[in-house]
């Protein structure tokens, strides 16, 4: 993947991102104008229903939550890009990945997940905004060909031969031509990507856990 991916990459995380918060808050403001409407009905006398009040605010809560979640993801996101940014284990880098990618996953109708991760963290060596750049590419690769299942996830271990994230929810096998740009993303990484049954395999050779 060129170097010049980074950027482009960037910006379209941060528009999905503020396109979700900008759903947050049309359904926050849409709650206010019914909160709105019922005050004006009760000072016109008519009494207030419990249920509905607590309706609204139950939604209300939610997207509070929801708005919460994703600014948590972007200001991880924008850690990533920092001038001396702190190491990041190899499943936060995905389930970074993972919640950065909902909205795309959502509008193709597929299921994103992290897999169960070892209790110790894994650490690889790399920056953490390409890792998290590498990690979305292979994620992305998987939901534009999922399988019948239409549910994609990647599992992170300490392989035998170095640390290791595997994608899988793919039809079939990935096939990587030898110009690919992950395949040059992963190699600036110290990573060998290599495609498996059913998805894609992410290794760094003799890079040790910790």
């Amino acid at each position: 993947m060129p170097a010049s991916d980074a950027l482009p990459f960037f910006g379209d995380v941060c528009a999905a991102l503020s396109h979700e918060l900008k759903n947050v808050l049309a359904v926050i403001n849409e709650q206010g104008g019914l909160l709105e409407d019922l005050a004006c009905l009760a000072g016109r006398g008519m009494p207030l229903d419990p249920e509905r009040l607590a309706a609204v605010a139950g939604c209300l809560q939610k997207q509070v939550c929801r708005g919460d979640a994703i600014l948590t993801s972007l200001s991880a996101f924008a850690h990533t890009a920092d001038a001396a940014p702190r190491p990041l284990p190899l499943a936060q880098a995905a389930g970074l990945a993972v919640s950065l990618l909902q909205r795309r996953a959502a509008m193709r109708q597929v299921g994103l997940s992290l897999a169960p991760s070892p209790a110790e963290p894994v650490v690889v060596p790399a920056a953490p905004f390409p890792l998290v750049q590498l990690l979305s590419r292979c994620l992305e690769r998987a939901m534009d060909a999922p399988d019948a299942g239409k549910a994609v996830s990647v599992a992170v271990a300490a392989g035998p031969d170095g640390p290791e994230a595997r994608v899988s929810g793919m039809a079939g096998e990935a096939a990587l031509a030898g110009d690919d740009p992950l395949l040059a993303l992963a190699a600036a990484l110290g990573a060998r990507l290599r495609p498996v049954p059913g998805g894609l395999a992410l290794a760094w050779p003799g890079g040790a856990p910790r």
